[in-house]
């Protein structure tokens, strides 16, 4: 029967004298270069010897036999290690490597002879007793280490063991994306042995999901093809592999005249269920508050109300039950206070009323200086007020509705002046511009250009703690009554700000003063009170990714009132086909993206933004969300977008933040 045998050696002359020995003893042989190259022969031979060497690059024979060895179908094969480290790593070659014979390479009749002995063990099955007796080595006479070779093992060792106890799972790659070598924390990473790895395609060895494609992409692109570009998984979108959530890199690096390339990996599992548990915790908090917030309005207006109708239904009844008895003077006293309450009445729901955002009904275009002037004169008219007005920079036009505005005014100067004990209140009108999200004293400012209004007051501040709640209804230490302290001030001129698709920013300090700042969205086309911007905005062209068909419908009524033709996408799907129509067609202009950043269909908005960004590099996309707290909405240039839309959002802010886009 022919032996069937297997070289594997990267010294091309050794290669070629060992096959040659094997042939005249009459073997088969093949040969290998490589331990990668020799696990692609044994996909489809199988040999009953193999020869191979340790120190090779890209898969080693250490490797070789480890895999060997754990590989069902290749378990039984006889493995005979030649070596000219042996001297050198000889207890750590014996005890380590699961070899049959270990041969230290000599001059050629050595390796002849060694070959032949070989050939005997094999033929005679003695491998396990003379293994245990320590003669599975065959070392050539007067050979003796040396000490160049022992350093250069000791420090292969030492790398090793740096290697082995890293967090990180490291995969090195060959120049054609196969795994040819694995760390330990990569093999616990990925919960698999070496022998299922190694040899493999990077993108065939593992369950990338959803990140199939990409991965195939950047191996054959970037490494295979030499782009040298590499590839990050991100918390956004990470790999999900059972119940482990892993991100990480992959890099092709160049070493001399060859590439290789490195995947990294790292497990996030448990921070990620952290901060999922921290999200899930914070909505829960927010929906407490929300209710706590619902509960204390519903509370104070019904409270309010009871008081007024309790006034009205009073003089009512009183001026009933003595009809012709009472005076004409008392008559009108009755009438009088019945009908002050009705107009209290009137007003707080004009109050309630500014909470939705279709509550703005007369809107003007206003420079920001008279806008101020007029809600300041209108408040003087009825309330007295020590103030200062100071201008800096150029004045700028706003698009308002001036009463609603001049509510909001009157509102904080009220709380200024009582918080000052009528000391002065400063009032500052300036312009700001953000090309980012802010995150101001808790509050969210997207970015754009902003006529900014500061109302400071001189009084005692108010606690860190406290800050935030002053936009909730009905929070007041004042005292309230049937015709007083309604406690709708701050959450009115909160949601009159959003509704003109501004912000309205608290700042406090105790004992030196309060701050509020009114953001309104600087609107400087003139034109379009004519309509002709309409004409011009037309031809302008938005992609609203957005899963709630809903949701869709209202943005899509909204934008194409502010003149913009309207594309649909309800998934990443979707976006990619509309998106390759707008390039494949130059008569379309390019469009703006906006994308709502819920992941309601369990695609990564990050990464669809990217694969979007992928059709087109100069493509602008703005991120969408209810969550004003999270990664995207705080830095969004930092995820490939360009500007941030908060929901929910109103005509204003939405003509605000794309109007930036299309600078108008």
């Amino acid at each position: 029967m022919i032996i069937k045998t297997l070289v594997v050696d990267n010294n091309p002359v050794l290669l070629k004298a060992v096959s040659t020995i094997l042939s005249q003893e009459g073997c088969l042989v093949k040969t290998a270069g490589t331990g990668l190259e020799a696990l692609e022969i044994l996909q489809e031979y199988e040999p009953d010897i193999v020869f191979t060497d340790l120190i090779m690059p890209l898969v080693s024979g250490e490797q070789l036999c480890r895999i060997l060895r754990h590989t069902k179908k290749h378990e039984g094969i006889f493995i005979v290690v030649l070596s000219a480290i042996f001297l050198e790593d000889q207890e750590r070659i014996i005890n380590d490597i699961n070899c049959d014979l270990c041969i230290a390479k000599g001059n050629l009749k050595e390796i002849r002879h060694h070959i032949r002995e070989a050939l005997q063990a094999f033929e005679e099955k003695k491998v396990s007793l003379s293994r245990q007796q320590g003669k599975n080595a065959r070392i050539p006479t007067g050979l003796k280490p040396s000490e160049v070779t022992s350093e250069l093992l000791s420090e292969k060792r030492h790398l090793a063991m740096i290697l082995a106890n890293l967090d990180e799972g490291i995969l090195e790659l060959s120049s054609k994306g196969k795994i040819v070598a694995a760390n330990r924390a990569a093999l616990n990473i990925l919960d698999r042995q070496e022998e299922q790895l190694v040899g493999l395609s990077i993108a065939g060895a593992i369950d990338w999901g959803h990140l199939q494609a990409h991965i195939q992409q950047w191996s054959e692109q970037q490494l295979i093809g030499r782009g040298m570009g590499g590839f990050e998984i991100l918390e956004e979108s990470p790999l999900l592999l059972d119940d482990r959530v892993i991100v990480g890199s992959l890099i092709p690096v160049i070493e001399a005249d060859s590439v290789f390339g490195l995947c990294i990996l790292r497990d996030i599992t448990r921070q990620y269920q952290a901060e999922r548990h921290n999200k899930e915790l914070d909505a829960a908090i927010k929906l407490v508050k929300k209710m706590d917030a619902m509960s204390c309005m519903a509370g104070g207006v019904a409270h309010d109300f009871n008081n007024l109708l309790t006034v009205i239904c009073g003089n009512l009844d009183i001026i009933s039950h003595y009809g012709e008895r009472q005076n004409e003077i008392e008559r009108k006293k009755l009438i009088d206070q019945a009908r002050k309450a009705a107009l209290v009445a009137v007003d707080l729901t004009r109050q309630i009323s500014c909470f939705s955002n279709l509550g703005i009904v007369s809107r003007q275009y206003i420079g920001i200086r008279q806008l101020i002037l007029a809600g300041v004169l209108n408040f003087l008219e009825d309330e007295t007020l020590d103030y200062s007005l100071r201008m800096e920079g150029e004045d700028c036009l706003v698009s308002v509705d001036p009463d609603e505005i001049g509510q909001a005014i009157a509102n904080v100067l009220k709380n200024a002046r009582e918080a000052s004990e009528d000391g002065k209140v400063e009032i500052v009108i300036s312009r700001s511009t953000f090309t980012a999200p802010k995150l101001m004293s808790g509050q969210y400012v997207s970015a754009g250009t902003y006529a900014r209004v500061e109302f400071r007051d001189c009084g005692k501040g108010i606690d860190r703690e406290q800050l935030l709640k002053v936009f909730d209804p009905y929070y007041s230490t004042k005292e309230r009554g049937a015709l007083k302290g309604m406690g709708l001030g701050l959450t009115v001129v909160y949601a009159t700000l959003r509704n003109h698709g501004g912000h309205v920013v608290v700042h406090s300090e105790p004992g030196v003063g309060t701050t509020v700042s009114f953001y309104l969205p600087v609107f400087q086309n003139r034109g379009e009170q004519g309509g002709s911007s309409n004409r011009r905005v037309g031809e302008r062209h938005i992609l609203l990714i957005e899963p709630d068909e809903q949701m869709h419908e209202v943005g899509r009524i909204m934008l194409e009132h502010l003149g913009y033709t309207v594309a649909k996408a309800s998934n990443r799907a979707d976006a990619l086909r509309e998106l390759q129509r707008y390039a494949g067609d130059p008569k379309l202009p390019r469009p703006l993206v906006i994308l709502d950043l819920s992941d309601a269909n369990g695609e990564s908005a990050i990464e669809t933004c990217r694969l979007l960004r992928e059709i087109d590099s100069d493509l602008q996309v703005i991120a969408m969300s209810g969550t004003i707290l999270e990664p995207v909405m705080i830095d969004c240039r930092k995820y490939g977008f360009v500007n941030t839309l908060a929901k929910p959002y109103t005509m204003d802010s939405l003509k605000h933040v794309t109007g930036m886009i299309f600078n108008i």
